[in-house]
Order: C-alpha cells, then sequence, then structure tokens
C-alpha cells in the first residue's frame, strides 16, 4: 500500500491527479488545501485542512508533520503557488520517505518565470518564440505579452501599435513579448519525470476548445513533427533534473513549423486525457505503472475528450439523524468481486483438473457481471459443459471458501471513520444468508467500527419487511424516526425504511454492481415516501447529508 498526498487539492487541477491515484491499486489518496469546503473533499474520503502557503513555517510544520503521521510515499502539486515551498522541502520531505514530484528549487525557479523557462528551451535548442522589444518593434505585426509568472491565458496583453506600447510601459518588465500569431493549431504534450528521472509516454493531444484557459476539448495527435517535439522537450527538463508531472504547450503556425511556446512544472488542468489513452502519469511517479509495457504512439489508443461539468447533489438532512444504519453487499462490500474471489479459491480443488484456468474465470466473471447469483455454480458447470455431479463438491467448496480481506469500496473506510468520529451509532442490516455474512464482516477490518450487526432471515424476514429494520433501531437503541438507511436497493432498502419509520434513506448508485436504481421505475413509489428517498454517487455523501455543515 502506498500513500499519496495531493497538496492545494480543492480545485479542479486536484481533482485530475486525485482521480488518476483512485484508478491505482493499494494506492490511499489524501488531500490538503488551505479552504475546509472544496469540491475535491466529495470525492476523496480523507482530507485535511493546511495552513496558508504565505505562512511557510506553519504549513512547512503542518506538511512535515502531516507526513510523518500518515506515512506518506509521495507528495503531488496541484498549483504552481506550491511549487517552490515544495521544491525547498524535497530533503526534509525526503528524511521522512515521501518523494516530492517536484524538481529541485533552481529547476522550478526557471520554470516558473517564462523568460527564464525560453532562456532554458533556447540553451538546449529547442524552437521557441523569438522575444522581442515592445519599444524596438516596427509593429508590421502586433505583439503578444504573456506574464512572466502566470498561466492559462490570465493577463495577457495585445500591442497593435507604438501608441498602445506606450500606454502598457509598465507590462515591458513583467511580460515576455513575441509576435502575435493570428491563426496556430495549440498542442499540448502531458508526461511524468519519475525520481529516477526516466520519462513516462508522452500524452500529446491537439486542444480543439478552452474555456477559462484549459482545455474542454480534445483529441490525441501522433503528428511526427509535434511527437519529437515533445520528446525532445522532455528529455531536456530530465537531464536538467525534472522531476514530477509536466505539461507543454506547443504551436504551429500555417507555415509548418512547430514552437514550444510554454512548460507548466505541474500537472495540466486537462491532464486527464491521458487516463483515457490509457496513462496514469501520477501511476507512473509513483512506480505502479513503470513496468507495465504501453503501446507506442502510432498503436496507442486514440481518443478524444470532452471536459464537462458534473454537478453532485447532496441531500441536508435536518434534524440531523441520531444514527445510522447500512445494508451489506454492493454498499459496502463489492460483491461481484468477493464472488469472483471465491471461485478463484476453489478452482484449484474443483476445477483445475477439468478446464483452463482463464476459460472458467472468463465464464464465472461473465456469470457475476450478467447478475447470476442464486444458481451460479449450475450455470458455471453447464457453461463449461462440465458434469452435474460436480455440483455438491463446488457448492459445498465454495460455502467453505473463506476471502482473506473482504474487497469493499475505497469509499466504506473513511466514511464510517468521519461518521464515528462524529459520535453517530452505526449498524449494517443485510439479507443474504447469515453464515456468509458473518464471515464477510469478519474478514473486513474496517467494518470493525460497526456498533451492531442485524440478520433480516433471523429477525421476521428480509427486507422491505419492516421486522428487521425495526430490530436495527432496536440494537442501536434508537427511535426509527432518528435513523437513515443507507442501501443500494431502492425498494428494498430505501421504501422498506421509510415504510418501517425512518426519517430518510440514501440509495448509492454505483457502477458495476448488480443493481442500479431506475428513475422512471422509482417514479411508482408514492411521493410520501419518495421525497424522503435520495439517489447518491458516493457514499462520501452520506457523511454531508448526515453530519451538520
Amino acid at each position: 500500500m502506498k500513500t499519496a498526498l495531493v497538496v492545494s487539492a480543492g480545485g479542479f487541477q486536484g481533482l485530475g491527479i486525485v482521480r488518476a491515484l483512485q484508478q491505482l491499486d493499494r494506492t490511499r489518496v489524501l488531500v490538503c488545501d488551505v479552504h475546509a469546503e472544496h469540491l475535491v473533499r466529495y470525492v476523496c474520503g480523507e482530507c485535511f485542512v493546511a495552513p496558508p502557503l504565505a505562512d511557510e513555517r506553519a504549513f512547512e510544520t503542518f506538511l512535515l508533520g502531516l507526513a510523518r503521521h500518515e506515512h506518506v510515499d509521495a507528495i503531488f502539486p496541484a498549483t504552481a503557488y506550491e511549487l517552490p515551498t515544495l521544491a525547498r522541502l524535497r530533503n526534509p520531505l525526503a528524511d521522512l520517505g515521501a518523494t516530492v514530484a517536484v524538481a529541485g528549487e533552481e529547476l522550478t525557479t526557471t520554470l516558473l518565470d517564462k523568460l527564464l523557462t525560453q532562456q532554458f528551451l533556447d540553451a538546449a535548442d529547442l524552437p521557441v518564440p523569438e522575444l522581442l522589444d515592445p519599444l524596438a518593434h516596427d509593429y508590421a505585426q502586433p505583439l503578444f505579452g504573456r506574464p512572466r509568472e502566470g498561466w492559462g491565458g490570465r493577463g495577457t496583453v495585445l500591442l497593435r501599435n507604438r501608441e498602445a506600447a506606450l500606454v502598457h510601459q509598465a507590462d515591458f518588465a513583467t511580460h515576455v513579448w513575441s509576435t502575435w500569431l493570428p491563426a496556430f493549431e495549440e498542442y499540448s504534450a502531458d508526461f511524468a519525470i519519475d525520481p529516477h528521472g526516466h520519462i513516462s509516454p508522452i500524452v500529446l493531444r491537439q486542444r480543439l476548445r478552452t474555456s477559462g484557459g484549459f482545455a474542454v476539448i480534445s483529441i490525441s495527435v501522433r503528428d511526427p513533427l509535434i511527437v519529437t517535439l515533445a520528446q525532445r522537450t522532455a528529455a531536456a527538463i530530465a537531464a536538467a533534473g525534472g522531476c514530477g508531472i509536466y505539461n507543454t504547450q506547443i504551436i504551429a503556425p500555417p507555415d509548418g513549423s512547430a514552437i514550444v511556446s510554454d512548460v507548466n512544472p505541474r500537472t495540466g488542468t486537462s491532464a486527464t486525457h491521458a487516463l483515457a489513452e490509457g496513462i496514469n502519469l501520477p501511476g507512473f511517479f509513483l512506480g505502479t505503472g513503470a513496468t507495465t509495457p504501453v503501446p507506442d504512439l502510432p498503436t496507442r489508443r486514440a481518443v478524444k475528450t470532452i471536459r464537462v461539468l458534473d454537478d453532485i447533489v447532496v441531500p441536508q438532512l435536518h434534524p440531523t439523524p441520531r444514527g445510522i444504519v447500512f445494508d451489506l453487499d454492493d454498499t459496502l462490500v463489492k460483491h461481484k468481486e468477493w464472488m469472483l474471489e471465491k471461485l478463484q479459491l476453489i478452482y484449484p480443488e474443483v476445477f483445475s483438473s477439468r478446464v483452463d484456468r482463464s476459460d472458467f474465470l472468463l465464464c464465472a466473471a461473465q456469470l457475476i457481471d450478467e447478475g447470476e447469483r442464486a444458481f451460479l455454480i449450475d450455470r458455471l458447470l453447464a457453461m463449461l459443459a462440465l458434469p452435474e455431479s460436480l455440483r455438491t463438491a463446488a457448492v459445498d467448496a465454495y460455502r467453505a471458501a473463506v476471502v482473506a480481506s473482504t474487497p469493499l469500496f475505497s469509499d466504506v473506510e473513511a466514511t464510517l471513520k468521519t461518521l464515528k468520529a462524529a459520535g453517530l451509532p452505526l449498524a449494517i442490516l443485510t439479507d443474504n444468508p447469515p453464515e456468509t455474512q458473518r464471515v464477510k464482516i469478519r474478514q473486513a477490518q474496517a467494518l470493525g467500527s460497526i456498533d451492531a450487526v442485524v440478520y433480516s432471515r433471523e429477525h421476521g424476514g428480509e427486507k422491505p419487511a419492516p421486522a428487521a429494520f425495526l430490530q436495527a433501531a432496536h440494537a442501536l437503541g434508537i427511535d426509527p424516526a432518528q435513523l437513515v438507511m443507507v442501501g443500494d436497493n431502492y425498494f428494498r432498502d430505501g421504501v422498506g425504511a421509510i415504510r418501517a419509520g425512518y426519517m430518510h434513506a440514501l440509495i448509492i448508485r454505483r457502477n458495476g454492481t448488480f443493481l442500479s436504481s431506475n428513475e422512471a421505475l422509482a417514479a411508482t413509489v408514492p411521493d410520501a415516501i419518495s421525497r424522503r428517498i435520495d439517489v447518491l454517487d458516493s457514499l462520501l455523501s452520506v457523511r454531508h447529508a448526515c453530519l451538520s455543515p
């Protein structure tokens, strides 16, 4: 297990890094931001409030303490603001075992200044815009000025004539000036340089449409000229001690040339295009993808990515509930993955002499993904053309197999931890066979914080019958009208809880589970019940709904 911390992670740049890290196996993701309320806290379970960067001593104490206490392995910057501080703290953090995805102070200072960056690129024999003097320019063509310290197209100045130049004399020293190009194509090269100086596969995309300074529509690029220029730029940065994730801007005028216009020594807001191509840049830096073969550019997956706003809606429950009851399978436990792990465990004993392992797993995965549960072994034997006489041995082995570590969704541990810290009693109410569910819960360390477990079959019938809901309330010693039910089944968990007198129900809609609530079907539920049921996309939203802001 590796622990990665994203600094200043509360905005869209931080969101992109967090999303990439969350795709990695055995990777714990932490974020810190100066603001307690920010968008990433709704998608990442472990968030910390950092002191302002301006208070260097307080921020340094906070960061070193967090790295030490949480055993952080790698630290990623989300914006340019924290780069100088992280560059300065590289060695103290390394002493704590935390590798910082930032170059040393000298290179970081250079790449944060567009003038110094251009001089660096020019010294590396890379094509860059010609620097011009606004006072000496003849203005046969307008001049374009970019702030030496800035990004995203902010603060740019267009000088069309000498009179305009005189008005902007104060900007001469703070900007870099080059000929304004009325037409060009704009490209981004995203890549990572790991702590050993190795360069990741370079992800090239054309910025087809931008909004607010970052690309909202990008398309994969395979142009040899752009590819070569991006590779040379990455090599120059790596040779100078580059470390971390980089975003390089390349522009191509109509004359067929190409120049490097900018280098950002941190991730680009639109670098999530890399994930769509199958390249995880934070993962490469961590070493999780360094040994995985990546296709060459001509054969790599080419995509168009479109970035859109996607609202997270969290109901605010009033009054605040006094306790929460959770369903188990597909709410807390990855039920399909648990089932497949069980089948993998029994393969050597029951099936290895009769069917190839890959064929066995393919059929098993298909049946589980199609939703087969009650007759899984029967269907599996039929698909593999195996004799029915194997059924008893297979069923007995399946029931006896114990998954060493019950697979939980990534948002479970952080959610339960936060709710417990807030003093809310927690229960589990589950329908499946008690003997099976007891083993699942025992093998899930994070579920040790649960105060009570109720097996519906032991209390008068499965959900949506009210008896088990009432038993869960009794086990917690809380009136049902002060409880919230959290589950994955709109009708069994949601309607059942409300009819049993619960104050509210929250239904978690996850990708790849056995159930997914359907709005049209849910519309059949009477308003008096449905207005007390909300559908959420993450368990993290439960804590924001149930805890007072």
